[in-house]
């Protein structure tokens, strides 16, 4: 072989060599696992975005819990309950919620109406709507069923047995010689009267002789008792009150029920039954004023007018007349006494506007209600 030859197969076996050292190992080559190929030409061995992205509420939507159309829905610009669904579930669970001093909050925090809490009764629904709509003032027992019992040192509660709660309460006072208690022959009717129509009542207890301002204090011991009440295990009011309270209070007691609103600005009403004393300090309660026709003892005009007057002007307030003498009971001037003290409740305590109307047509010697 000439010299030519060998130079041309030296370049061939070169060639071929450096092709064999060029060409890539299948057993080494890497698989991409999810068939992207070569076509992420990163090079980049971390996890990008777009390989590993967070998981966000979009992501799946095959994964979002099935709504239960039996839990009622609240509306988050409003916190108000969905009727139908509220209706479809029943009250278990706000009870539930009730029961344990808790209140089920909505997207936007606001708490859904609870049974009773929040009603139809009034305008924008902070009210308790309890017992039908009346067509006519009434001191007659109302729809529902009551029981009572004695809170130790403080006084004799009747409450409604098959109302729905949230309820009101009120606490009331005897006057001169009376003591209060279950059973008081002074005031004593109010108490079933008003738990049959879905009021919480509590007769306090006093001393016999007690002045307006004791008396005052009595009422307001009745209401820190109603608030102990509503958060004791094994109470039957336990957590049914509303955080609405009111007074009342008949002759030094209904001294008592405007000292007890001056010196407590958070009560909603005060019922002052042939009132006996001056107003002392600023009144800024709801206040109503019962007078008796042929009252010897707290006579209207040294009495319940001055009691009226110095009421500001600024606060709703009401004075009638019934014909009676100087009586404690709902049943004084013909049930007229029950009549009025039951409706000024039920609109100024409760909140029931149903009731207003009804109010304000009746016959009274003063008032600035429309």
């Amino acid at each position: 072989m000439d010299a030519r030859s060998v130079t041309r197969l030296s370049l061939a076996l070169a060639l071929a060599l450096a092709g064999a050292c060029g060409e890539e190992n299948p057993a080494t080559k890497d698989i991409d696992p999810v068939g992207e190929g070569d076509d992420d030409q990163s090079g980049d061995d971390e996890p990008t975005d777009e390989e590993d992205p967070e998981p966000t509420d979009e992501d799946d939507d095959s994964t979002a819990a099935p709504i239960d159309s039996s839990t009622p829905r609240v509306d988050a610009s409003r916190g108000t309950v969905d009727a139908t669904a509220a209706k479809d579930a029943g009250a278990g669970d706000a009870t539930a919620a009730r029961d344990t001093g808790t209140t089920p909050a909505g997207d936007s925090g606001s708490a859904p109406p609870m049974p009773g809490e929040k009603g139809m009764c009034c305008d924008d629904g902070n009210c308790l709507c309890h017992g039908p709509a009346p067509t006519a003032l009434t001191s007659t027992k109302g729809p529902f069923k009551t029981q009572s019992y004695t809170v130790a040192g403080t006084g004799c509660v009747y409450y409604p047995t098959d109302a729905e709660p949230p309820f009101a309460a009120v606490s009331i006072s005897d006057g001169f010689l009376g003591s209060g208690g279950c059973g008081s022959f002074q005031t004593g009717q109010w108490g079933p009267l008003y738990a049959s129509w879905g009021i919480v009542a509590m007769i306090v207890n006093t001393g016999s002789s007690d002045q307006p301002n004791a008396r005052g204090r009595a009422l307001l011991k009745g209401i820190s008792a109603f608030k102990t009440e509503n958060t004791k295990a094994g109470s039957p009011l336990n957590g049914k009150l509303a955080g609405r309270y009111g007074t009342s209070g008949f002759s030094m007691g209904g001294g008592g029920t405007t000292f007890a609103s001056s010196e407590d600005k958070t009560l909603l009403s005060s019922v002052a039954i042939m009132p006996w004393g001056p107003v002392r300090g600023s009144v800024s309660v709801p206040t109503l004023i019962i007078c008796g026709s042929s009252d010897g003892t707290a006579a209207c005009g040294s009495h319940g007018t001055p009691f009226y007057r110095g009421v500001a002007n600024t606060t709703p307030k009401m004075r009638v007349q019934v014909t009676s003498g100087h009586a404690g009971q709902p049943s004084a001037g013909s049930g007229r006494s029950g009549q009025y003290g039951l409706a000024f409740t039920k609109v100024f305590l409760e909140g029931d506007t149903r009731w207003k109307s009804l109010l304000v047509a009746a016959p009274s010697e003063e008032t600035n209600l429309k």
